[in-house]
């Protein structure tokens, strides 16, 4: 006999499906946006006016011609002409976003996908302090989520709300990288796990309790008038010479032998009635390989095996000869091997018969 479940598509004996109604409406679970805090709800804009004001300012123009000359394409920039904008108005407004794609030579929808995939990029205005709660295994199995739900009570608001204050506002991300240190979380740009001396901290080990929130909250209230900032993106960068050929930049383009391949390693050479027998450890890349002889006091090339040999004879090799190997690989020539002495090869070792 087979189960009646109410709900559920049935697999009956004419291999027909029949699908039983419940007698009440399945509840849907909760949207993980909506609870985690990052559902970009409709958000009324600036004037066009006031955000090209602040963004067209001298020091940002500053800061984006030192970005786009680190890169070949202005695209590259993106996220960090985004970064920019949001550092500006703490949020990134549309008109910013058109801005900032109008900046690195991109379409508006392509700087829309990508202002809009990263959670890190605001939507909306958020509060003064922004809590960011690591919701990822690591600091879920030590009990972030008890600690989630006492801020938002003490604050009284849920995850993805700003007080009505402009003071605070909760959001629920991932792995922030402070696994060792979880439950942990950060307050705007700084880790912290408590107040220390005056200043937002995490020492090592340490990790949020309901005390340690607290303390962290009253410290917020305190600094209201007087928020720690941070430059993100950690300012101009002096004499990096930019990306060749990028607006700007004064660097070169790298010659080709620039960073040569690695070098042949494990040269030894054995002789026997055969001559001297090489054998060596070469890496993929390699795309030819020279044996050199010494000669009195010059280096005379003997052979050149296959790349993918594992073992060149020299017929005229004998004990004490010098040899070394030399690998290339495109136009780039590595440095030679170390040198190896030809020794005697052993004998073979004979099994006794038992």
């Amino acid at each position: 006999m087979r189960e009646h479940i109410e709900g559920a598509v049935q697999v009956v004996a004419n291999n027909n499906l029949k699908f039983d109604r419940p007698q009440q409406p399945i509840g849907a679970l909760p949207d993980p946006a909506e609870t985690f805090g990052h559902v970009h709800k409709a958000q009324p804009q600036p004037p066009t006016k006031e955000v090209l004001d602040k963004l067209n300012a001298p020091e940002i123009k500053e800061r984006c011609a030192d970005l786009l000359s680190r890169y070949p394409e202005g695209q590259g920039a993106l996220l960090e002409v985004l970064w920019l904008v949001q550092g500006v108005f703490g949020w990134v407004p549309t008109e910013g976003i058109r801005w900032a794609a109008n900046v690195c030579g991109c379409a508006p929808a392509h700087a829309l996908g990508v202002a809009t995939f990263y959670t890190m990029y605001n939507h909306a205005p958020k509060g003064k302090f922004l809590l960011q709660f690591c919701r990822n295994i690591s600091c879920a199995i030590k009990g972030a989520q008890p600690l989630i739900k006492y801020v938002e009570n003490k604050l009284g608001i849920k995850s993805g709300e700003t007080t009505p204050d402009g003071m605070f506002t909760i959001l629920q991300v991932e792995c922030l990288g402070s696994c060792g240190n979880g439950p942990m979380m950060l307050v705007n740009d700084d880790f912290a796990t408590d107040v220390v001396d005056g200043e937002l901290k995490m020492k090592r080990g340490t990790t949020l309790t309901e005390a340690s929130i607290d303390r962290i909250v009253d410290w917020c209230k305190a600094h209201a008038n007087n928020v720690p900032k941070h430059d993100v993106l950690g300012g101009i960068v002096k004499g990096h010479c930019g990306h060749p050929g990028a607006p700007g930049a004064t660097a070169k383009p790298q010659v080709n032998d620039y960073a040569p391949p690695s070098p042949v390693l494990c040269v030894k050479a054995e002789a026997d009635e055969t001559g001297a027998t090489l054998t060596w450890k070469g890496a993929p890349e390699f795309t030819k390989i020279v044996v050199e002889k010494k000669n009195g006091s010059e280096w005379v090339a003997v052979g050149e095996p296959g790349v993918k040999d594992k073992a060149f004879v020299d017929a005229a090799g004998k004990v004490g000869d010098e040899y070394r190997m030399i690998a290339t690989s495109g136009e780039r020539v590595a440095k030679p091997s170390a040198v190896a002495v030809t020794t005697q090869k052993p004998a073979p070792v004979e099994e006794k018969k038992v």
